[in-house]
């Protein structure tokens, strides 16, 4: 009887201290709102995440919905203001107020790399600091973005596309990318592409190389062009104070979900990648290869461009580049 009560007495001391189970508390509420439609795999995946922590019993996370509750380039605020606790959103959509950012939406490394080598810490700790957000991690990272085009591609003598008379859709992850190559674009939401298409106000749009399929962008979209560039990120944010009102075992099992999820999302997508790839390929879109050297300076110029519009941020903003620097080296081998 003695040593039931012992036990029983360590038990509650290892609860008390935050090492008890997490389900063994009543889970707490939380919302959480996604960018893009049901129909695409990100947001698929951000759902996927909310079933793996409600499972923990640590947390209830309700999905308060999409771009209709709340338009994507506005959920990030909606996060910081407390409107919603969580988003599952692309790191380029909040640029503005973090241009560190562009390092993530251009990485050539996985996200257990960028938690090993202290990257991923340093981009909490801005978030914390610019945006009153917890960065909890980067999901569905793995694969990088093509241009697809409804009319086959022209060259410049240098190996670069010419953009001259086609009609972009442009989108704050790859802007400053489009407008070193001096490509006139159209600013659109990814929900409002396929009907720009079909009325001809755009005739070409990069992608991810997954999910053409879904946004059935490829009816419109018959060419491709390579080589992929940047890399896919859905970063998982939070309320900052709200994450700091977590108990201690619930902090821990969201944080364990997020690592175990970033793994497992980004060997889904690599799967889908190269199925969906062929499967475009089969059904008669045309893959160009940028001749001679261009794809050298299409990948060096995507870089160059996103990472001097991080540093003209930082100066605009009166911020010190040496956090970016050191953010960039840390997402980029």
């Amino acid at each position: 009887m003695q040593r039931k009560l012992v036990l029983a007495g360590a038990a509650g001391v290892l609860a008390a201290a935050g090492f008890g189970s997490a389900a063994s508390a009543q889970a707490v509420d939380l919302t959480l709102i996604h960018p893009f439609p049901d129909a695409i795999v990100y947001t698929k995946s951000c759902k996927e995440l909310v079933g793996k922590l409600n499972a923990t019993g640590a947390v209830k996370v309700t999905v308060r919905g999409g771009n209709e509750a709340i338009p994507m380039f506005n959920q990030p605020n909606a996060v910081r203001d407390g409107i919603v606790d969580l988003v599952c959103t692309p790191a380029a959509f909040y640029a503005q107020t973090i241009p560190e950012n562009d390092s993530i939406s251009t990485s050539n490394v996985s996200p257990d790399e960028v938690r090993k080598n202290g990257g991923m810490a340093l981009v909490d700790k801005l978030h914390a600091r610019y945006m009153k957000m917890k960065y909890i991690g980067w999901t569905d990272s793995g694969v990088g973005f093509y241009m697809y085009m409804a009319n086959p591609p022209k060259f410049k003598p240098d190996g670069l596309p010419d953009f001259s008379g086609v009609k972009l859709r442009d989108n704050p992850i790859y802007s400053a990318f489009f407008k070193a190559l001096g490509a006139s674009a159209h600013n659109l939401p990814a929900t409002e592409v396929y009907s720009a298409l079909e009325k001809n106000v755009v005739d070409a749009a990069a992608w991810t190389s997954i999910g053409l399929t879904q946004l059935k962008w490829d009816k419109f979209l018959r060419h491709r062009v390579g080589p992929e560039f940047f890399q896919s990120d859905i970063g998982v944010l939070m309320n900052l104070q709200k994450w700091e009102s977590l108990p201690a075992a619930a902090k821990a099992a969201v944080e364990k979900t997020m690592i175990e999820h970033e793994g497992t999302s980004r060997a889904a997508r690599q799967k889908e990648r190269s199925e969906e790839q062929a499967a475009l390929q089969k059904d008669g879109m045309k893959a160009h290869d940028l001749p001679g050297d261009g794809a050298k300076k299409w990948l060096q110029l995507a870089q160059d461009a996103a990472k001097q519009r991080m540093l003209d941020r930082l100066k605009a903003a009166n911020r010190s580049a040496e956090d970016g620097e050191a953010i960039w080296k840390a997402y980029h081998k």
